[in-house]
């Protein structure tokens, strides 16, 4: 699944290993996806996770 580096910031990222996003859910072909939307509500402190992890139900997945 390609996923941009904004993905984790943006407001319809799924946060679901199966799913980028409801717009995308297989990612988009390139680096730029036209329908980002930043996400006011989540911290900085909440975007940090290594490089191929992902959060599902509050839960690191490495």
């Amino acid at each position: 699944m390609p996923k941009t580096s904004d993905c984790h910031r943006c407001l319809m990222y799924s946060h679901d290993p199966h799913l980028v996003c409801a717009v995308h859910p297989s990612g988009v072909e390139g680096n730029i996806c036209i329908d980002f939307r930043p996400n006011t509500n989540t911290q900085a402190e909440e975007l940090w996770q290594p490089e191929g992890a992902t959060y599902y139900n509050g839960e690191l997945i490495l």
